[in-house]
């Protein structure tokens, strides 16, 4: 079954309702880690200038904003978080007049809109960019779940894929063709949100995945494995999980 992603209207650019799946309080603190995820609170490094000589070498860390970068497949090596991940740094800006008006500017930056943010104690909505400019790995145990302040929605990776193939390589692409591509790990991330709901965590869950079965109503009486069948039929994945059919 073709992921139902080909009537997607082609746009660069998203309002804050159409880019994130949530933001804030209603992010869900068992949603796997996922690419676009934006978590504050994270130590990251100020690297000098100059370079410094070998040997150990003091240098500034900052708390800062930071958005998840590896695709979904390069945030998890089976049941487990990486023990390191790619982030960009998200700084708040004052306007998007940089991206141009056909949004196709500033080729090095996402545009994070309507960030909710803490000022003088208060949450405050403004206007951010993440930097693929200044890419930095650090250890994920990092990026806590109760500091994760955005999760994209699927439209909104679609759109962060086409900005870093324009970043990475200058190649033109749709927004219905990127969202194609993680259309299966899109669906994985909410069995797996599934899974841990069930167990508690993603112990077994690859394993599961790759576990021939019969499935009622798919290939009656011929065996097939939950990740054969999780871009197309979801919602049978997320029953055998729980046990109840997904709404």
């Amino acid at each position: 079954m073709n992921p139902p992603t080909s009537a997607v209207e082609d746009t660069n650019w998203l309002e804050a309702e159409q880019l994130y799946l949530c933001r804030g309080s209603a992010c869900e603190i068992d949603r796997p880690i996922f690419q676009g995820d934006v978590f504050r609170g994270v130590p990251f490094p100020i690297m000098p200038s100059t370079p410094p000589p070998p040997g150990r070498a003091e240098f500034d860390v900052v708390e800062s904003l930071v958005m998840v970068v590896p695709h979904p497949c390069q945030c998890y090596q089976g049941d487990n978080l990486r023990k390191r991940l790619t982030v960009a740094p998200v700084t708040a800006v004052d306007s998007y007049g940089s991206f141009g008006r056909d949004r196709t500017g500033a080729k090095d930056k996402f545009a994070l809109l309507d960030l909710p943010v803490l000022s003088d104690g208060q949450e405050v909505r403004l206007s951010h960019v993440a930097d693929f400019g200044r890419l930095v790995t650090v250890p994920s145990s990092y990026l806590r779940p109760d500091r994760r302040i955005a999760c994209l929605s699927h439209m909104g990776l679609g759109l962060l894929a086409k900005r870093l193939l324009q970043y990475q390589l200058r190649a033109p692409s749709t927004l219905a063709n990127t969202m194609a591509y993680t259309y299966k790990q899109w669906n994985e991330a909410i069995a797996m949100q599934a899974w841990i709901r069930r167990y508690g965590s993603l112990k077994g869950f690859s394993d599961w995945t790759r576990s021939p079965r019969i499935f009622p109503g798919i290939a009656p009486g011929a065996p097939m494995t939950p990740g054969q069948i999780m871009a197309g039929a979801l919602e049978v994945v997320l029953d055998a999980i729980t046990g109840t059919a997904a709404e």
